[in-house]
């Protein structure tokens, strides 16, 4: 006689392998994805307070020229150069 926990480990031995599989992958990534989701709201709260700034201040038609990039673009850059590090 077999025993019970032996035979249903023998009949789902692919799909329990498939899931272990999934729930370690899943927690190899999720430092990665939580990672990515502040920097990204890093971004954006860096984003509306460069913008507040260029906006205030005068940055010279200079700057604008010699880059050739509107207001929002310079504060998206200013923004990936205050949280990407």
């Amino acid at each position: 006689m077999t025993n019970k926990f032996y035979k249903w480990l023998q009949d789902y031995n692919r799909p329990i392998t498939f899931g272990g599989f999934l729930i370690l992958l899943s927690l190899f990534f999720y430092p990665i994805i939580k990672e990515s989701k502040y920097k990204n709201k890093c971004i954006q709260l860096s984003e509306k307070g460069a913008l507040n700034k260029f906006n205030m201040d005068n940055i010279g038609d200079t700057l604008l020229k010699e880059t050739g990039l509107t207001i929002p673009e310079l504060a998206k850059i200013e923004g990936y150069k205050n949280c990407i590090k």
